[in-house]
């Protein structure tokens, strides 16, 4: 499928992964580049998938520019767009070689930042729309995206707001009020169930 001539690729759909992994906003795709990103160990993992993370340190976009931790998804994730752009380039233009230190995480073609976001936000859109998911009385955005990171850690995680707001360079009043306010008891039943070990 194409959006104003330009066809929507795997990529889309890596970078929404990625997002719903990172907790970033959709201003930090324009800078984010492979130099501002690690993987990195937990050593204190129980499960083999969730041994690696990675480590953010891109330049701030709104607010602050503290590190970043991803969700361990997002490694794979990752890794996948790295294959993807180095497959596109030997494909497309063998004197190209995407994935450089000093490129673009998204979209590295489209040296005018600006750009890429509209395109970006264009080829979501008409993702959402051929989702059918418009019907819900809610305008979806690549912000939302970053909205259901951060209501997927509240929901299924067990983190307390304060370290969900550093990681998601955000304030703790912030989770509160656009997101903790959605929360019903229901929602986190187990933890209200819970007693410490």
């Amino acid at each position: 499928m194409k959006v104003r001539g330009i066809p929507i690729t795997e990529e889309l759909k890596l970078l929404m992964q990625f997002m719903l992994n990172t907790f970033i906003r959709p201003s930090d795709l324009r800078v984010i580049k492979h130099e501002n990103i690690q993987i990195k160990t937990n050593p204190k993992a129980k499960r083999v998938s969730d041994k690696q993370f990675l480590y953010l340190t891109h330049e701030k976009t709104k607010t602050t520019d503290t590190e970043v931790v991803s969700m361990p998804a997002a490694v794979p994730v990752y890794e996948a767009l790295l294959n993807l752009h180095k497959a596109r380039t030997r494909k497309e233009d063998p004197t190209k070689h995407y994935g450089l230190k000093s490129d673009y995480v998204f979209f590295p073609e489209y040296e005018n930042r600006t750009t890429m976001m509209a395109v970006v936000g264009r080829q979501f859109r008409k993702a959402v729309e051929t989702a059918e998911i418009t019907n819900e009385g809610e305008i979806h955005t690549l912000y939302s995206l970053r909205h259901s990171a951060i209501m997927y850690r509240l929901i299924k995680g067990d983190v307390d707001t304060l370290t969900l707001a550093r990681n998601a360079r955000t304030s703790q009043e912030m989770i509160d009020r656009f997101y903790a306010s959605r929360l019903t008891a229901l929602m986190n039943l187990d933890k209200l169930h819970s007693f410490k070990s």
